[in-house]
C-alpha cells in the first residue's frame, strides 16, 4: 500500500492544492486541485480544513519538506499533546471492541452483526472527535505564530 507523499497545500480562490505524490511513483510532486478538500473547505472553513488533512496524515499521508503551509499540521499531530488525544480516543476504541463477544469481534469487517455495526459507529464517532480535536492544535499554532509576529 502507498502513502501520499505531501509537501505543500495551498488555499486559492478556486479551492484547496496539494502537492503531492505516491510513495510507489518515482515521478516527482505535483499540484493538484483536490475536490474533496476544496469542497469540505468551502462547506466548513478553515477548521473542517484542518481536521480532514489531520485525518489525511493518520490514515494514509505524511507531509514532506519544510514549506510553511505544512508547519501548522506539523505543530498539531506531532506534539505530546496530539499523542495523549490520540491514545485517549484509540482506548476508547479498543475498549468498546473488547466488550464485544467473539463472534461480533469476528464479524466487524464481514457480514457484520447489528453489535459490529454499533461497534463501527461508535469507532467513526471516535475517530471524528479525535480528529477534530487534534485540528484544534492548527489554531493553536496559528494564534502562536500572530502573537510573535506582534511582538516583532
Amino acid at each position: 500500500m502507498s502513502t501520499e507523499l505531501i509537501n505543500r497545500i495551498t488555499v486559492k480562490k478556486d479551492g484547496v492544492y496539494l502537492s503531492s505524490h505516491s510513495s510507489n511513483d518515482t515521478s516527482p510532486y505535483h499540484s493538484w486541485r483536490c475536490r474533496g478538500l476544496s469542497e469540505i473547505y468551502a462547506a466548513e472553513g478553515q477548521k473542517g480544513l484542518d481536521r480532514e488533512v489531520i485525518r489525511m496524515l493518520y490514515e494514509y499521508a505524511e507531509l514532506r519538506g519544510s514549506h510553511k503551509s505544512l508547519e501548522r499540521y506539523r505543530y498539531a499531530k506531532d506534539a505530546p499533546a496530539a499523542r495523549a488525544i490520540y491514545q485517549k480516543y484509540m482506548d476508547k476504541i479498543d475498549d468498546c471492541y473488547g466488550q464485544m463477544d467473539e463472534a461480533d469481534q469476528k464479524s466487524v469487517w464481514y457480514k457484520p452483526t447489528e453489535k459490529a455495526k454499533e461497534y463501527r459507529a461508535y469507532e467513526r464517532e471516535m475517530r471524528e472527535k479525535m480528529y477534530s480535536e487534534i485540528a484544534e492544535r492548527c489554531g493553536e499554532y496559528d494564534r502562536k505564530q500572530k502573537n510573535k509576529d506582534l511582538e516583532r
